[in-house]
């Protein structure tokens, strides 16, 4: 294997379309990024690359992992995004090692990757703090986090201890991956590690408490609740159900406490951050009287890369990151700004060009991002055939022009629909079947044969 390195950055980035600049006093800005997944053997032995390519673009292929020009023009974007609103932290959500089977890599390789992440983030955001989570990917084995102490999570905490900046959470960290934080704002960060509630991690199976990050998760909470705090939540592995084939990434055990927590606190978490999917998403938790009380937001991947399951290929997406404004007094969110790279122009001009894909205030006619703003929207989008949500499905895959996105029947936005506003495998399901029942899905495919077989291929590879 070739040596892994640090590569500086030495591309303008192309802005197509000019940013906001500044805000109200009381109001900032964070940034999400997250599914780096860094194939170094991209143009080399393609390992990640899910299709043969013959013309390997500058800055990657739809089937393949990112390159490191990529990444590198990523962060430089984020970077240029900020000037005149400058960011007050970074989220990081993870999954960074390339897909790729075990025996081709090993936990130092992981590590590498981890750091030159860590080095080129921390190059262009020196003052900033980065509020880093695991994604399942990273660990060595893949998905395999262990609820206790290893080599890995000890690596990784000297790379990111500054970030951290508390040495009460080192143990935690040490422990399970997971911390908490307080920002410049004063708004709590809970950074969880999700990964051991993953369907994929035969590590934690059966274990009532991983890591004891449930308890830990709720004595932080309760602190919080009893402070004032407003709470920002952020992982790598979402709740809730993934479309198309209504995936539940997580144990139905743990995923039932997850949600009850969040339930339970929603007074206070202000919002939700999430990556994993590689798809822009969201979804809107309700309680017992169909009121909004919780917004879950998953980031589009840097990564373009496809998945291919049997009957089943993944849609073109081009590579995003976003930055969010909220209310640095009451945590609120007020709006979302989602970037998108044009992969096909970058790679036809060899020059990254990012553009602004939507800005959700304007573009969604909404007045903030806050959960009651959200159920409006999704509620605008209940007409599979209406403008709303055409332009959602058309953001969904980070704004690209492509044939494998084509449109979206009605089985596909039953899919999109429900998946905004249930996150229960039995309500989902119950949905779906609602919205479809007067008529066959549009298309046959293996999941509609066997429905069951889709979240564990879906598992085994995002």
């Amino acid at each position: 294997m070739k040596p892994l390195h640090l590569a500086s950055g030495f591309f303008s980035v192309l802005f197509l379309v000019s940013a906001e600049k500044g805000v109200l006093a009381g109001e900032g800005w964070f940034l999400h990024v997250t599914d780096f997944h860094w194939d170094y053997t991209y143009g080399t032995q393609d390992w990640s690359c899910n299709d043969e390519v013959t013309n390997h673009g500058l800055f990657g292929d739809y089937w393949c992992d990112s390159p490191w020009n990529l990444i590198t023009s990523a962060v430089e974007a984020m970077k240029n995004a900020t000037e005149g609103r400058n960011a007050d932290f970074v989220l990081w959500t993870g999954d960074n090692v390339l897909h790729v089977s075990d025996d081709k890599v090993n936990i130092d390789i992981h590590d590498q990757i981890l750091g030159n992440l860590t080095n080129l983030l921390r190059t262009h955001f020196p003052t900033t703090p980065v509020y880093a989570t695991y994604g399942n990917h990273d660990y060595y084995p893949h998905n395999q986090f262990p609820p206790h102490n290893n080599e890995l999570y000890n690596r990784t905490l000297e790379q990111w201890k500054s970030w951290i900046n508390d040495t009460e959470q080192e143990s935690n960290f040490r422990k399970g991956g997971y911390y908490t934080v307080k920002s410049v704002s004063g708004l709590r960060i809970l950074a969880l590690n999700t990964n051991l509630y993953y369907t994929s991690d035969k590590v934690t199976a059966g274990i009532p408490d991983p890591a004891d990050q449930f308890r830990w998760m709720e004595h932080v909470l309760n602190n919080s609740l009893a402070n004032n705090e407003k709470v920002i939540v952020t992982a790598h592995v979402p709740p809730g159900m993934a479309p198309p084939q209504g995936t539940r990434f997580m144990y139905e055990d743990f995923h039932q406490k997850l949600n009850s927590i969040l339930y339970r606190y929603n007074e206070i978490i202000v919002g939700l951050h999430f990556g994993h999917e590689h798809n822009d998403n969201f979804r809107v938790f309700y309680d017992d009287k169909d009121k909004p009380v919780l917004a879950l937001f998953m980031a589009p991947s840097v990564t373009p890369w496809r998945f291919k399951i049997p009957g089943v290929t993944g849609k073109a997406h081009n590579p995003g990151f976003r930055m969010i404004k909220y209310d640095q007094t009451t945590g609120r969110h007020l709006d979302l700004v989602q970037y998108y790279m044009d992969l096909p122009e970058s790679n036809r001009l060899q020059t990254p060009v990012w553009k602004i894909g939507y800005t959700a205030t304007s573009d969604m006619s909404i007045a903030d991002i806050t959960p009651d703003s959200m159920d409006a929207f999704i509620k605008r989008m209940a007409d599979p055939d209406g403008e709303d949500f055409r332009k959602f499905y058309r953001w969904r895959f980070t704004t690209v022009d492509h044939p494998s996105v084509g449109t979206c029947d009605r089985s596909c936005h039953a899919a999109m629909h429900c998946n905004f506003i249930h996150s229960s495998k039995m309500k989902y399901d119950q949905c779906v079947n609602r919205l479809t029942s007067t008529g066959a899905p549009s298309s046959i495919t293996l999941w509609n044969i066997y429905p069951m077989l889709a979240p564990i291929f879906l598992s085994l590879i995002l």
